[in-house]
């Protein structure tokens, strides 16, 4: 399990803040959504919170990849 937590919040030893932020935020969102069901009995529509969860995890991908095109990164 600890293996697994560390591979989470890590990509090659490296600590990921769009793989951390996306865990968060997908974790504040079905508490979210799961507050709203409990209370109108519907499910609200989740194309935002999809969006917002991958534009976090998006971006931090983009930025590594333009690291490594211009050979900051190995």
């Amino acid at each position: 399990m600890r293996k697994y937590i560390t591979q989470l919040f890590s990509e090659s030893g490296q600590a990921s803040f769009g793989r951390t932020g996306s865990f968060f935020g997908l974790v504040l969102g079905g508490g979210w959504v799961s507050y709203l069901v409990w209370t109108t009995h519907h499910l609200p529509d989740l194309q935002g919170l999809t969006i917002f969860i991958s534009t976090l995890y998006g971006l931090s991908k983009t930025g590594e990849t333009l690291q490594r095109v211009i050979g900051k990164k190995d």
